[in-house]
């Protein structure tokens, strides 16, 4: 459904990726990325791969789902699979494009 995102994981949009720094939360932590650094890199997003502290990446966002690995419709391994990884292929071939609202 559309509104699972901001309904389970409504702060789950920590950044976006970029070739700046960024990141460092840790144990599901989320990280505000402010203005001037760029972003958070791929390299960033990898660290960020257990189910104590899980990053995807979607269309260029960075999302710690941590907290809503549990409530995922699809199971946790759905999640899981692509933890530190870019997501958006699988992502959108299963979503609406209104998943996550922009």
């Amino acid at each position: 459904p559309p509104d699972v995102i901001p309904k389970y994981a409504p702060d789950a949009v920590i950044g976006v990726i970029g070739a700046g720094g960024g990141g460092g939360g840790g144990a599901g932590g989320a990280v505000a990325v402010g203005g001037g650094d760029g972003g958070i890199t791929l390299a960033e997003v990898a660290k960020h791969n257990t189910k104590a502290d899980c990053w995807v990446v979607v269309n260029g966002e960075v999302l710690d789902v941590t907290k809503f690995l549990s409530e995922h419709p699809g199971g946790e391994l759905a999640i899981l699979t692509f933890a530190g990884k870019d997501a958006t292929e699988e992502f959108n071939m299963i979503h609406p494009p209104d998943v996550i609202p922009k």
